[in-house]
């Protein structure tokens, strides 16, 4: 009886393939339908549909051969999605479905994701994870990541859209004015290189500050004086509400002003940082 079990046990393991998803054979109907799946109970409810799934992959710069899923019978059970830039990788989201947890299936597809990245000559690996969302902190830390910073992220309800002290310009003007206002660098979703192809609205101030964004999210934003801050977040609430995701929580000046608006802090992160070579 108890040979029947482990034999089955090994069966089992031997079936799930860690492959890259580049050579998985699998399409991207596949990977969504496992990201619905691991994210039915995360933290903050996200089932975005095909298309959306789809633009968010390819925005962030979805790398199929740096990917990695775990594959039983032709469908997905857990991925680690990665994009690349340069000498730099990011984990755009990882998951496991629910019924497959507790087969250390995370663990195996992030050692495979690194080592490639070793392998490819990637300098440092990248990502965010959750405050509360313990279990995934500690495989992270296991596998060698710190954390660099905390991150921010907010939702302002702001009514009265005022462009009186802004104008509206060219994304390539508003990106620099931001850089040479800004003491911190966007993470890897608001970073230039990610939405240089969206289509966004981008905005200066009379006084030097400057922002951009789309849709109600603020992408980039900095100015030196508060009184900057504040009307160029009005001059960006076109659709009645703001929604600002991964400010670093050391930016005292925009945190403060927020909260004083009465913007509601819905997620804590902690980016982490992994230097290469370093597989655990």
């Amino acid at each position: 009886s108890v040979r029947l079990c482990a034999s089955w046990s090994y069966e089992s393991t031997k079936m799930t393939r860690i492959v890259s998803f580049s050579r998985s054979g699998l399409d991207l109907g596949a990977l969504h339908c496992a990201m619905l799946a691991a994210f039915s109970d995360y933290i903050v409810p996200l089932q975005p549909d095909a298309d959306t799934f789809k633009a968010a992959l390819s925005s962030r710069g979805f790398d199929p051969e740096a990917s990695f899923v775990a594959v039983d019978d032709d469908e997905v059970i857990g991925f680690w999605n990665v994009a690349t830039r340069n000498t730099t990788r990011y984990l755009i989201g990882s998951g496991t479905r629910i019924e497959h947890r507790g087969r250390g299936l995370a663990s195996r597809l992030g050692k495979a994701a690194i080592r490639a990245a070793e392998n490819a000559g990637i300098e440092s690996f990248w990502l965010e994870v959750i405050e509360g969302n313990a279990g995934a902190e500690r495989l992270y830390r296991k596998m060698g990541f710190d954390v660099t910073r905390r991150l921010d992220c907010y939702r302002l309800d702001h009514p009265s859209p005022d462009l009186s002290s802004c104008k509206l310009s060219d994304f390539g003007t508003v990106v620099n004015v931001i850089q040479s206002s800004s003491t911190w660098e966007p993470t890897w979703q608001n970073a230039t290189g990610t939405i240089s192809g969206l289509q966004l609205t981008s905005i200066l101030h009379e006084k030097g500050g400057a922002i951009v964004g789309a849709g109600g999210l603020v992408h980039q934003i900095a100015a030196s004086e508060p009184s900057a801050l504040e009307d160029l977040l009005a001059a960006a609430a076109t659709v009645g509400s703001l929604t600002l995701v991964n400010v670093d929580s050391a930016d005292n000046a925009l945190c403060s002003l927020v909260q004083k608006l009465g913007a509601h802090r819905f997620i804590v992160q902690s980016e982490m940082r992994l230097s290469l070579p370093n597989v655990s």
